[in-house]
């Protein structure tokens, strides 16, 4: 972002909320979610955004994530703060041993003030919704992964970079996958696949946003992040960072086209998705 305002590129029109919701309901709208002490209690929570990763902070507790997207993760750990791309699932079991009546809620404040949380209210307590705001906390997926990688090698691997073109579409930002952006008239196959083969993603990002990178119809296991090796998380949306990179395999078990994309639904729609078409 820095080097192209410095060439003079404009930034390109983005999307913004003036209000949000926790089950269709804004802070402090709605029931609580009414628990006691000593409880130990599994949420399933999912980011319906169109657009936008989230946060989720429950104060003086912990979520300990054993689940992403589904599928059971290898090593249960314990997170002060979940992050969710566009379209993932987390779930996680908080053990409530902190009497009161908190906000769980998203870590950004003008967020929250448009009502991105919900009240957690232990039974015989009541009065004013407290938040705290968590220690820095650094979300990574190898948190819950095994240290090596468990499978074989992949069949044949793609490379793919992801770019973004400031404002040159209209005022909106063009995205492009090894520099072409998705023609949805056109709907051409990019990648082309044989069918039960094992392929990997070698996904690199050249720009500065956070993609929730999803294939449809299949599920991926991550098999590194940032150049280092993990294995035994399996997903089908994950995070790319920004300026990073992010290694998938996935079997392509699954005849036909499928989409593979940003989940980011303004990304999409200025040309951050592609075919692959298995045979």
């Amino acid at each position: 972002m820095q080097a192209s305002l410095k060439q003079e590129q404009p930034k390109g029109y983005e999307v913004s909320y003036r209000s949000s919701a926790i089950n269709g309901r804004a802070l402090g709208h709605g029931d609580p979610i009414r628990v006691r002490a000593g409880e130990r209690v599994l949420f399933h929570i999912l980011n319906g955004s169109a657009t936008e990763n989230r946060s989720l902070v429950l104060p003086g507790h912990t979520f300990k994530v054993i689940a992403l997207d589904g599928n059971p993760v290898p090593r249960p750990a314990e997170v002060t703060v979940l992050w969710l791309g566009t379209a993932e699932r987390i779930s996680a079991i908080v053990d409530m041993k902190q009497p009161g009546v908190w906000v769980m809620g998203d870590l950004d404040d003008d967020d929250r003030s448009r009502g991105m949380g919900i009240v957690v209210e232990y039974a015989g307590h009541r009065g004013k919704r407290r938040w705290v705001k968590p220690k820095p906390f650094h979300w990574d997926y190898r948190r819950f992964a095994l240290p090596r990688r468990t499978t074989s090698a992949p069949n044949e691997s793609i490379e793919m970079t992801f770019a973004k073109q400031n404002a040159a579409d209209h005022g909106f930002n063009r995205w492009t996958i090894n520099d072409v952006a998705f023609d949805m008239h056109a709907m051409k196959p990019m990648f082309y696949l044989q069918r039960g083969r094992r392929d990997r993603l070698w996904m690199h990002n050249a720009s500065d946003d956070i993609h929730p990178m999803h294939l449809h119809r299949h599920s991926f296991e991550i098999v590194s992040v940032a150049g280092q090796p993990t294995a035994g998380i399996i997903k089908d949306v994950a995070m790319l960072g920004s300026y990073q990179t992010m290694e998938v395999d996935f079997t392509a078990d699954q005849s036909g086209l499928s989409f593979f994309h940003c989940h980011m639904q303004l990304h999409m729609d200025f040309g951050f998705m592609a075919l692959f078409d298995c045979s």
